[in-house]
């Protein structure tokens, strides 16, 4: 390997950073990866597999720098080994880079099959694995750089989020294959391919088109209410303290009531609103039984709960619905946790995840899906970390919810990119199954996406505020709700099948040479 090729790769991963929030700078996601690509050309499968983990550690570390933030002031970890694990998790994410590098070089050691055809199933299949692999992490896959370019990302109520990453990488091999034909003087092939592929991005932005105009002209049709989301922006480091929990709840009702005069028909307040056990009863719990009697109107909001099941006492991280009649209507617990924020698997042997977890300990995972219902339709609860996985998302829709709440606390992130990354993940999913979304988060960004993607209302970071709306609540299921994950399914299918007939043709041809 020369040193530019080491070069390209850092160049390549530090260009794909960009084009995520809060750069938006979208378009150098369509060439972000030419330099990789452009790096591993006659390389060897171990040297691509270098390569291409070089590009993914600088693009992960890039990506994810805010974990920074997370380890050292809530983790108390000091500032070198908050660095190692950054690195560590950059590491283990880098080597999906590594295995794209890896496995286009293998291809092209056996086949002429050009880039265009292998590389964008390839890709969607690695996402696809990374999405549910050690419990999965499918934070900010490719797709979701694009997440403001609405007619360009409406296809994901077919394919999901995987098929906007499907054709950013197409669209960078198409490039690249333009290129090194421009170096050996194949004009006609680079036209042709690249006319083709221009045809499928542009089919795709009608496509966009037509689903933006039809959502807008369907809109006067459906059902609309009117939501407040209470951004509290109360701080991490008191959120837990006792004493504190009173000027909490006090903080939450008068932001509630200035928007009283609005009439909201649900009322939504962010992941743990309610520092303390919200189903025991108390002063505190009667107060917000009160607030919602006084709004006239269904309230929700986070908080801890427990369960004992004879010795043993299970704690989850819930959802209430609380009506005017000063009930609980309805409870929803958390199904994915994040590791080591929410559970520690390796308590153990990394004790300090307990102290990022905070006073409660372990939360147990929900035993399922759970929709809840209000007058004007069902909708389904995702608690923080849950909104960036669309199967999980899918599945409350499938199940009948009309809209998607999303309630979160992203105090953790301070004042980086990552408040923005989670909200770019969040309005694919309402695109994915065309449903609005209602967010509301601790210290922001809360906002109200429509069933299109666009964001119609947002707050700011570390303010408080009230942001009130109108959802649309339709009753279509999109396709993508309705069958899952089916595109990126064909994309490994057509991967596996790459990879037996090369592997058949290898042994076939060794076989002949042995007779």
């Amino acid at each position: 390997m020369k040193f530019t090729d080491i070069l390209l790769s850092i160049v390549g991963g530090a260009l794909l950073v960009l084009a995520f929030p809060k750069f938006h700078v979208e378009i150098l996601a369509w060439i972000g990866l030419i330099p990789l690509l452009w790096a591993i050309r006659k390389k060897t499968p171990v040297q691509g597999a270098v390569l291409g983990f070089l590009s993914g550690l600088v693009f992960n570390v890039g990506l994810l720098y805010w974990i920074y933030n997370v380890l050292t002031e809530f983790g108390h970890l000091p500032s070198a080994v908050s660095v190692f694990f950054i690195f560590l998790l950059a590491a283990y994410l880098a080597l999906y880079f590594a295995a794209f590098g890896f496995g286009l070089c293998w291809v092209r050691s056996k086949s002429n099959l050009p880039e265009t055809l292998f590389a964008p199933p390839f890709w969607v299949a690695l996402e696809y694995i990374r999405g549910f692999l050690f419990s999965g992490f499918p934070w900010e896959l490719f797709g979701y750089s694009q997440y403001r370019i609405l007619p360009l990302v409406q296809i994901s109520d077919i394919t999901g989020v995987y098929g906007v990453s499907f054709l950013i990488v197409l669209a960078n091999a198409v490039l690249y294959r333009v290129a090194t034909f421009a170096v050996d003087r194949h004009w006609w092939s680079a036209i042709r391919e690249g006319l083709a592929v221009g045809v499928i991005i542009t089919g795709t932005g009608i496509y966009g088109e037509w689903r933006l105009m039809e959502i807008s002209q369907g809109a006067s049709q459906e059902k609309s209410a009117r939501v407040s989301l209470i951004q509290g922006n109360i701080r991490q480091d008191v959120k837990w303290e006792t004493h504190y929990q009173e000027e909490t709840i006090k903080i939450y009702a008068n932001l509630t009531l200035q928007g009283k005069y609005q009439r909201p028909n649900l009322i939504i307040w962010p992941e743990t609103a309610a520092p303390f056990f919200f189903q025991n009863p108390s002063t505190l719990q009667a107060r917000i039984f009160e607030i919602s009697q006084q709004m006239g109107a269904p309230l929700l909001l986070g908080s801890p709960a427990f369960d004992r099941q004879g010795a043993k006492t299970h704690y989850f991280n819930s959802a209430f619905l609380v009506s005017p009649e000063k009930k609980i209507i309805g409870r929803y617990d958390k199904i994915h946790l994040v590791p080591f924020g929410e559970y520690a698997p390796l308590s153990g042997l990394l004790g300090f995840t307990q102290d990022i977890i905070g006073a409660i300990g372990d939360f147990t995972p929900g035993s399922g899906i759970r929709n809840l219902s209000v007058p004007f339709g069902k909708f389904g609860v995702l608690i923080c970390y849950e909104a960036i996985f669309p199967d999980l998302t899918r599945q409350f829709v499938a199940e009948g919810a009309q809209f998607l709440v999303n309630i979160t606390n992203d105090a953790w992130f301070g004042k980086t990119s990552a408040p923005y990354q989670h909200l770019s993940m969040v309005t694919l999913r309402a695109v994915e199954n065309r449903v609005p979304i209602a967010r509301a988060a601790n210290t922001g960004i809360s906002a109200l996406v429509d069933s299109s993607g666009q964001i119609k209302a947002a707050s700011d970071l570390f303010t408080r505020e009230v942001v009130s709306g109108t959802i649309n609540v339709g009753k279509i299921k999109s396709f993508y709700s309705q069958h899952g994950d089916l595109f990126a399914y064909v994309c490994m299918g057509v991967t596996g099948l790459c990879v037996v007939i090369l592997r058949f043709r290898r042994g076939y041809r060794v076989e002949r040479r042995t007779r």
